[in-house]
């Protein structure tokens, strides 16, 4: 199964790269720059609720749009990267941002910079301890799964995958 999904990953890929030339030619978009975490905070997932226990994010922001990645640079994509990992350890892991992660991953360029695999490792642990501590029939473990499972296999991080 891991080489199947690092197969279709890998195709995935392929195809974003060839859509991306096609769309940079055809269309322009304003996106946060890319010190500016709470502008990206509110372009993946709406507005943010802070209160005095937690930090709660809602789910009303953009889709990963290939219109939107595709207009992203290497380092901005692993500036994202990161601001998503922060906000995975400090208000959970939620289904958009399983898509985010994704879309960052299917953007993020081999080979890996040294803060991008550093990244792509912390990422691994974050979902392998969200992982252990949710049910099996919990929603959010087939993308946990597969994050893990692509940045493993994909992304050559072998000593972290499942055996």
């Amino acid at each position: 199964m891991a080489e199947t999904t690092s197969c279709r990953f890998f195709q995935t890929s392929i195809q974003f790269n060839v859509t991306e030339k096609n769309i940079k030619k055809n269309t322009t978009i304003d996106l946060p720059n890319m010190d500016d975490d709470v502008g990206w905070c509110r372009l993946c997932f709406g507005n943010v609720t802070t209160t005095a226990e937690k930090e709660t994010i809602n789910e009303d922001g953009l889709l990963p749009l290939v219109s939107i990645v595709c207009h992203m640079s290497q380092p901005l994509i692993e500036q994202v990267l990161d601001y998503h990992l922060a906000w995975f350890e400090t208000t959970g892991f939620t289904e958009a941002q399983g898509r985010w992660f994704f879309a960052l991953l299917a953007c993020l360029e081999k080979p890996l910079t040294p803060d991008a695999c550093s990244s792509l490792r912390t990422l691994v642990r974050y979902c392998a301890n969200l992982r252990a501590a949710i049910d099996n029939d919990d929603a959010r473990l087939p993308p946990l799964n597969l994050l893990i499972c692509l940045v493993t296999r994909y992304f050559d991080q072998f000593d972290l995958a499942d055996d």
